[in-house]
């Protein structure tokens, strides 16, 4: 009945896109890595993680910071702010850093997440992470929660890999 043809001519290179993405993925990674590990900083100073204030430390901690070798993993160490929760000798927040793999720190910062029996739970790490769906990073083995911020830059850079060749225009501006 009809005799329909369809001509198609692709005008950009894949072998080009693929290079452009083989370099954007892991410089978004580290991009991503970094603003975690700022905001893990960030959550330990203001003392509040996911908008929540950290539990108050009690006048016995305060009290008992006051004294060199409060702590027997630190005995010549004077704690330097007396009354702010996570940032007694300030290793902890000193030791949070962004690495090709994520974001490692001291091992103490995992028991202040969990709490323990004598240790109320600070979690420093929530709210790291602002997805536009929400969603959060662990669900899958493997994944990456972008910010909104980085997934912005990587859609930006991506559009720049997709432009064609002579014209100026990108994907998105081609009609059939």
């Amino acid at each position: 009945m009809f005799n329909l043809r369809l001509k198609t001519k692709v005008t950009f290179s894949f072998s080009k896109l693929n290079k452009k993405l083989e370099t954007l993925l892991p410089q978004t990674l580290r991009l991503n890595h970094r603003d975690v590990a700022k905001q893990f900083k960030k959550n330990i100073m203001e003392g509040q993680s996911g908008g929540k204030m950290f539990k108050k430390l009690e006048d016995s901690t305060i009290k008992r910071r006051k004294y060199r070798g409060y702590n027997p993993n630190y005995p010549k160490t004077k704690p330097k702010i007396l009354a702010k929760p996570l940032f007694a000798t300030g290793n902890l927040h000193k030791s949070i850093r962004a690495t090709e793999k994520g974001v490692t720190f001291n091992r103490y910062g995992d028991y202040h997440v969990k709490g323990g029996s004598n240790l109320p739970k600070r979690n420093w790490m929530a709210g790291a992470i602002k997805s536009p769906s929400g969603a959060t990073a662990g669900r899958y083995k493997g994944s990456t929660i972008l910010s909104e911020k980085n997934l912005k830059r990587l859609r930006r850079e991506i559009k720049k890999g997709f432009k064609l060749a002579g014209r100026g225009k990108n994907i998105r501006d081609m009609r059939l």
